[in-house]
């Protein structure tokens, strides 16, 4: 009898246990690998899908416009915390609840957009990982030069619509004008403008390629990792998937870093943080990968 009533007991607490619903915001058409890894590293704080968390997904379909209604979507379905993948997720998100505690996956110039007001103190209802994006760009293109020493043309590609697209364009400017370096703004929007943007670089124009990657140009690396190859233009990307798809050289953040820190943060504001209490954590680990087939 008192086994029985133990086994009540613990299935009682197994129902009543509360599930926490997180939600994914993102300007891609699905999840990816930032999401699953998320939701692992999530899985390794003892959260599982099903029994005590649940993952609600908003999603922009590449639409920038979208985000804002995306962001309202997941606050509707009454998420415990937004995840938001980006500056332009971030940026959507905060603009559209004061109230729901936002984690940015991948902040590039957290201060410097205004997203949050320190990173020590981030304030509102905003905090999450900073990529130092900007500031890394600058060592990219010093590494670029020490491959290929006689560049002095730079293809540049960035998102004029992030946030912190004039960040990029200031540090990389700045690096290039100390390498003797021209820049040639390569600036694409939307993913179905790459292939445009890249094509109008006429032959010769440029000596080699450098990525600020966002969404778009993250999400679609593989686009400018094959143009780069079909031009034999040495090219220089943040993260190792970019290399693994044909880029010369990668130099950036861990992603699995990002995630972890995340999962850190989305468990502190379940347990009942506040999300402009937790400082905005910088990455600390960088990986460097040379495609030597490229």
């Amino acid at each position: 009898m008192l086994a029985y009533a133990a086994l009540l007991a613990s299935a009682h607490a197994q129902q009543t246990e509360k599930v926490a619903r997180i939600g994914f915001l993102s300007l891609a058409a699905g999840p990816g690998a930032a999401q699953f890894g998320v939701a692992k590293a999530l899985q390794g704080l003892g959260y599982t899908r099903g029994k005590n968390v649940d993952f609600e997904f908003g999603q922009a379909y590449w639409d920038t416009e979208r985000l804002p209604e995306a962001a309202s979507e997941l606050v509707g379905k009454k998420v415990d915390v937004i995840v938001a993948f980006g500056n332009l997720s971030g940026f959507a998100a905060k603009q559209t609840t004061e109230r729901v505690p936002i984690l940015v996956w991948g902040i590039h110039a957290a201060v410097e957009t205004g997203l949050v007001r320190s990173l020590a103190r981030p304030g509102g209802n905003v905090t999450g990982v900073e990529s130092l994006a900007p500031e890394l760009d600058a060592k990219r293109l010093e590494l670029l030069k020490a491959i290929v020493p006689k560049l002095t043309r730079l293809g540049h590609v960035y998102n004029p619509d992030d946030q912190a697209a004039q960040a990029h364009l200031v540090s990389v400017r700045e690096a290039a004008r100390q390498l003797g370096v021209r820049v040639v703004p390569l600036p694409v929007r939307r993913i179905d403008e790459i292939d445009d943007v890249l094509s109008s670089v006429s032959a010769g124009s440029i000596d080699a390629l450098l990525t600020s990657t966002d969404e778009v140009t993250g999400w679609y690396v593989h686009k400018i990792a094959a143009f780069a190859l079909k031009h034999r233009l040495p090219t220089v990307c943040s993260f190792r998937g970019a290399v693994e798809v044909g880029c010369l050289l990668s130099y950036g953040p861990s992603l699995d870093e990002f995630s972890a820190v995340i999962a850190r943060q989305v468990d502190k504001v379940l347990k009942g943080a506040k999300a402009g209490d937790l400082p905005v954590e910088q990455v600390t680990r960088f990986e460097m990968l040379l495609n030597m087939k490229s």
